[in-house]
C-alpha cells in the first residue's frame, strides 16, 4: 500500500472512529428548548411526595419570567437545556431563600432545590393545554313534549385525548369517538332504556362557556343548548390568606370541570367538593402529617372577579381574599399580562422641570400610580395580548381628575397615551423593577 492510500485509509478509519463515538454517547450540543408554559412538579423528601405547579412565561423583552404557586422566581435563566432560578419564601417576618436547578429534555425536568437545609430531588412534567371544551356542562333539550336535562362532562386524559360522560334522570349513556377541531365538538352515543339500545351523534358548538348542538339519530335531530357551570372559577387565583399566625400569598387552581388543587404551604392539594351555586363558592381540602388527616372547608362568594370568604379548619379560621390571574392558551398567565408586572417610571419634560411618576403592577394584577406625594390605585387594569389600558384618579385642589392610559407593550418600555378632560399626551414607561 502506497503512502497516499494508507493516509486515506487512516482518515478513513478516524472518520469510523468519531462517528462510533458519537453514536455511543459522546455528548452532544442541544439547541435550548421551549420551557414556557406550565410544569406538573414533584417533590421528593424524607421519601415522602409532594406536587406544585411551575409556571415559565417570556416576557416582551425575551427574558423569561416565573411563578412557583403564588411566589414569584428570579433569576430564571435558560442555558442550553439547563434551567435555574430562584424563589423567596415569605411568611410573617420569616424569611427564606432557595434555588433550582434542573435539565429540561422532551418536555420532561429533572433537577433539585437547594437551600441551608439540605436538598431535595423535584421533578416535573410540562402539561398539555386544556382543550376549551373541557369542562362540566348543563344541557337542556326537548324530547317531543318532555323538557329534558342532562350533564356532559368533558375530561381530557394526560396525553391529550378527551373523554365524556352524558348523565339523565335515565342514566349514564355510554360515550366513544370524542373530537373536538377548529371549536367543534362531536361524538357517538349509546343511550339504554327498557332494555334497548339507541345510537345517535352530538355535534356541536363551543364559545366560551356556551355550548350549542344537536342530537342526530334515526328519529330526527333534537337541538341542544348547554352552559358550563362554574365557568367563571375556572383559572389561576391568587389568594391572601389573613389568620393569628400572619398574612400569606398562596395559588389555587381550577380547572375547567371544576377539579383543581390548592397551595398549602410548599405544595399543592386536591380541592374535593368545589361548588358554584349563583355567587356561593364552597370547597374542602384534605392536608396529611404522619398518620393525622386534617379537614379545611371554604365558604364565600365570588362577585366582580374577587373570591371573598374563609377557611375554617379545628385550627382556626382564615380570611381569604383572591383575584384571578389573567388567562392564557394553556393555562399559564399570558407572556404579556406577566410582563406588566414590576414598576414602571414614566418621565417628562415640564416648565418646573423633569417629572416621574411611577407605576406598580403586583402578579394579581391590582396596582398603583404614583404623582409627586399622591399614590392612587389603578382601576380596570387590561391586558390583551401587547395592549395595556387602565385608569386612574388623582386628586387636585380638592377636586377628583379621572385618567385613563391606553398603550402598548414594546421590549422593556410600556408606550402610549394618557387621557383626561384636558386632552391626551404621549407617555413612555421604562420598566425599573
Amino acid at each position: 500500500m502506497n503512502q497516499v492510500a494508507r493516509h486515506n485509509s487512516l482518515g478513513t478509519r478516524l472518520l469510523l472512529a468519531f462517528a462510533l463515538a458519537f453514536a455511543l454517547g459522546v455528548p452532544a450540543v442541544y439547541a435550548a428548548e421551549d420551557v414556557t408554559g406550565d410544569w406538573d412538579m414533584t417533590m421528593t423528601f424524607n421519601e415522602n411526595k409532594a406536587f406544585a405547579t411551575l409556571s415559565i412565561t417570556k416576557n416582551p423583552d425575551g427574558a423569561l419570567s416565573g411563578r412557583w404557586g403564588a411566589s414569584e422566581l428570579s433569576n430564571v435563566k435558560l442555558d442550553g437545556q439547563k434551567l435555574t432560578f430562584t424563589r423567596t419564601i415569605r411568611f410573617g417576618d420569616n424569611e427564606s431563600t432557595m434555588t433550582y436547578s434542573g435539565t429540561v429534555t422532551d418536555g420532561k425536568l429533572a433537577g433539585q432545590w437547594s437551600s441551608d437545609r439540605g436538598e431535595f430531588e423535584t421533578s416535573g412534567v410540562k402539561m398539555k393545554p386544556m382543550s376549551p371544551v373541557v369542562g362540566v356542562w348543563d344541557l337542556n333539550y326537548k324530547i317531543g313534549d318532555r323538557d329534558m336535562t342532562a350533564k356532559l362532562t368533558v375530561s381530557q386524559k394526560p396525553e391529550g385525548s378527551l373523554g365524556a360522560k352524558w348523565v339523565t334522570e335515565r342514566g349514564e349513556s355510554t360515550i366513544s369517538n370524542v373530537q373536538f377541531q377548529g371549536g367543534k365538538l362531536a361524538f357517538d352515543r349509546v343511550t339504554s332504556f327498557n332494555g334497548n339500545e339507541f345510537k345517535s351523534t352530538f355535534e356541536g358548538a363551543a364559545q366560551g362557556d356556551k355550548l350549542t348542538g344537536t342530537i342526530k339519530s334515526d328519529r330526527g335531530d333534537v337541538p341542544v343548548a348547554g352552559t358550563r357551570a362554574g365557568g367563571a372559577l375556572a383559572g389561576k387565583w391568587i389568594l391572601t390568606s389573613v389568620s393569628e399566625r400572619g398574612t400569606r400569598n398562596l395559588l389555587m387552581t381550577v380547572n375547567a370541570d371544576l377539579t383543581g388543587r390548592y397551595e398549602f404551604f410548599f405544595s399543592e392539594i386536591p380541592i374535593k367538593d368545589l361548588k358554584l351555586e349563583g355567587n356561593q363558592v364552597t370547597f374542602t381540602i384534605e392536608s396529611s402529617f404522619g398518620d393525622q388527616t386534617f379537614k379545611s372547608d371554604f365558604k364565600g362568594k365570588l362577585e366582580d372577579g374577587v373570591l371573598k370568604g374563609q377557611m375554617t379548619s379545628e385550627r382556626g379560621t382564615s380570611e381569604i381574599t383572591g383575584k384571578k390571574l389573567a388567562p392564557a392558551a394553556g393555562g399559564a398567565a399570558a407572556p404579556s399580562a406577566a410582563g406588566i408586572v414590576g414598576t414602571w417610571e414614566f418621565t417628562r419634560e415640564t416648565q418646573q422641570g423633569t417629572r416621574t411618576n411611577t407605576l406598580t403592577i403586583k402578579p394579581d394584577m391590582t396596582g398603583t400610580y404614583k404623582m409627586r406625594d399622591t399614590e392612587v390605585p389603578v382601576t380596570n387594569l387590561k391586558v390583551d395580548g401587547d395592549n395595556v389600558t387602565f385608569k386612574v384618579t388623582m386628586t387636585y385642589n380638592g377636586n377628583e381628575v379621572p385618567m385613563e392610559f391606553k398603550g402598548k407593550l414594546e421590549g422593556g418600555a410600556l408606550k402610549g397615551e394618557f387621557t383626561t378632560s384636558r386632552g391626551t399626551r404621549e407617555a413612555v414607561g421604562k420598566k425599573v423593577q
